[in-house]
This record gives C-alpha cells, structure tokens and sequence, in this order.
C-alpha cells in the first residue's frame, strides 16, 4: 500500500509540474503575439483595408514615373494592390497580382499598386511597373491611409471612389471584374 500511495503522489506532482509548464508557455505565447502585431505589415485579422462599400478617402500621391495620382483617378473601374518589400506574404501574392492586373479591364491605366517603404523594392517596382502604375511612398503614407491599410498585402477593386471588393488575397478579387 505504501508503494501505492508514494506513485500515486509522485504522479500529482509530475501533473501539478506540467500544469506549472503549460501556463508559462501559454503567457509566453500570449505575450509574444502582442509583440507580433506590433510588427509593420502584421494582422491580427482578415482586414487589411476598409470594408467593401466604404469610401476611399481623397489622396494625392506622385507615381515612379512622375505622374500624379489622385482619388480622382479612381472613377472607373480600378485595381489597387498594396505591397510592402519586407513581408513574406507579398512575395507570395505578388505573381498572382501581375497575372491578375494583366487581364484586368483597362490594363496598366486602371491598375495601381503601391509600395510601402522608401526604397520602395526593386523587385516590387519592376514586376509591378509591367501591369500597373505604381506608387512608393513610406509606410503609412498618403494613399494607405486613404484605403485605412492595416496589412499587407492588400487588394482592393474601386469604382467612383468607392470599394467594391477589399481583400488579403488575389483569389477573392472578383473572378469576372466590373466593367
């Protein structure tokens, strides 16, 4: 019987240990995923930009190749793509964004992407200058807050200034885009 009873303890204190354990780590994950969202470019969420139906905020901006943009230029259909060159899930997204902005109505004039950071990512404004016109501007700049990015990447379809489609990912975007 007492064999019985030292197993049966030493049984209790390995659990109560391992319970001990299990909380540090579960603190230790809780405190690290508040320093994670502290990170530019990290969601916490699926929204990334405002909801489809809000209104893009007015902006100006100037494109790599010198000409303005404007929420002006948003009338027609448009395709709008936000990139940052220091997130992992841009580099992923970003050749299904040229392949979608390629067959997208209206080609290059109806197709914005903008590059968050000041050195704005060679390889970013390469690909993206095929199919886009393209905007670099430092993190939190003009057209992000004009969109409310909280993420990247992010995607957005805009008519008349207003959001039609708003996503983290190319393959939400409308299959058949708005004409």
């Amino acid at each position: 019987m007492t064999l019985l009873s030292v197993a049966v303890a030493l049984v209790a204190v390995l659990c109560l240990g391992d319970l001990v354990l299990t909380v540090g780590v579960v603190r230790r994950l809780r405190e690290h995923s508040q320093r994670l969202a502290l990170l530019p470019g990290f969601r916490t969420d699926e929204e990334t930009m405002y909801k489809p139906g809000g209104m893009v905020d007015p902006f100006t901006a100037i494109s790599t190749t010198g000409a303005a943009v404007s929420l002006d230029d948003l009338a027609e259909p448009t395709l709008v793509g936000f990139f940052a060159p220091d997130c992992p899930s841009c580099e992923e997204k970003l050749p299904s964004f040229v392949s979608y902005a390629r067959a997208f109505p209206g080609g290059k004039r109806r197709t914005l992407a903008v590059v968050a950071g000041e050195a704005g990512g060679v390889k970013y404004r390469t690909a993206l200058s095929a199919v886009a016109t393209v905007v670099v501007e430092r993190e939190l700049g003009p057209v992000q807050k004009a969109f409310g990015v909280s993420g990247f990447p992010a995607f957005a379809v805009v008519v008349d200034g207003v959001l039609v489609q708003s996503t983290h990912d190319v393959a939400d975007l409308p299959e058949h885009q708005p004409a």
